[in-house]
């Protein structure tokens, strides 16, 4: 009887580690999970990188610590850096994750005298169509797949 007990705890042991091991780090974490999802993007916001959801990578984004911020007002409009271009214009979302950003002169003036890393930036900022919003976490999808990841800046 010692034996069969001793068999069945070894038993549940391995199968719990097994399955604590299996899950990616995301899917343990929840972070892809709707529950941790938020309503709003409304806030100040730094980039962190570009990322895909495909290859669950990301490539980090240099800069200043000044540069690549963007804050979105509750009033629609839009506010922040790119590596050294002030932008501003107006915005809008859906609780369905649709979001655009409307043409800008501060974005299209941005483009041309900024360098170029922080073109590919504006650039693939313009082109987002929806977003999500996790635990201080934005990603802003300029792709079916890939997006800015965006952290919620301290200050």
């Amino acid at each position: 009887m010692r034996k069969y007990r001793i068999f069945t705890l070894f038993f549940l042991i391995t199968v719990a580690t097994a399955i604590l091991f299996s899950c990616s780090r995301e899917d343990a974490l929840g972070l892809e999970s709707d529950a941790l999802e938020l309503q709003s993007p409304y806030g100040r916001w730094k980039l962190e990188g570009y990322a895909s959801t495909t290859s669950k990578q990301i490539t980090l984004v240099l800069g200043n610590k000044n540069s690549y911020y963007l804050t979105l007002n509750k009033d629609g409009t839009f506010t922040g850096m790119s590596y050294i271009n002030y932008i501003e214009g107006k915005y809008s979302f859906t609780n369905r994750g649709v979001f655009t950003f409307e043409s800008s002169d501060s974005f299209s003036e941005a483009i041309k005298n900024d360098a170029d890393a922080a073109k590919v930036y504006l650039n693939r900022l313009s082109r987002v169509t929806k977003y999500r919003v996790f635990v201080n976490q934005l990603h802003l999808y300029y792709s079916d797949t890939e997006y800015l990841l965006f952290n919620k800046s301290a200050n």
